[in-house]
């Protein structure tokens, strides 16, 4: 999907949730939705001010709440007290691996793992709307300096 398009997507689900589509949401989403790094809610600030000097941090901050609810981008608990997020509308469903060491976020994708939540989830008679895996430990960089030590 393009930009463009995701951009009216997400104005259209704003707007009809009873959400305003001002200048500064608008560029906020932009923003938000070009990039396809993990990026935190501060960069994201710092990228929208490059742009436009007049956005503010709790425009930044309730805009990101906004589009994490509706499900177009995710947070992600880096285990330090911070949160990343990232873009995921169009995107492959992928889980995530975070280095406790050096905050390094590494994504990876697992059919038999997928397969193994669809039966837990089937067991239960659960039906898995999204979910999202993290798993928090120390990249092979972090080790190697950790033995070093």
């Amino acid at each position: 999907m393009k930009l463009e398009q995701e951009l009216q997507l997400v104005e259209a689900d704003l707007r009809r949730r009873g959400f305003r589509w001002t200048l500064q949401r608008a560029a906020i989403v932009r923003t938000a939705l070009s990039s396809h790094e993990h990026f935190t809610a501060e960069e994201l600030l710092a990228w929208c001010k490059q742009k436009d000097p007049r956005v503010s941090r709790a425009t930044v901050y309730r805009t990101l709440a906004v589009l994490e609810q509706a499900g177009f981008v995710e947070g992600l608990d880096t285990g330090d007290g911070g949160r990343q997020f990232e873009h995921v509308i169009g995107h492959t469903h992928h889980d995530h691996m975070v280095c406790t060491g050096c905050g390094a976020i590494f994504e990876f994708h697992d059919a038999e793992l997928e397969r193994r939540q669809e039966a837990a989830a089937r067991k239960l008679g659960f039906r898995i709307e999204r979910h999202s895996l993290r798993i928090h430990g120390r990249c092979r960089a972090c080790q190697q300096n950790r033995q070093g030590s």
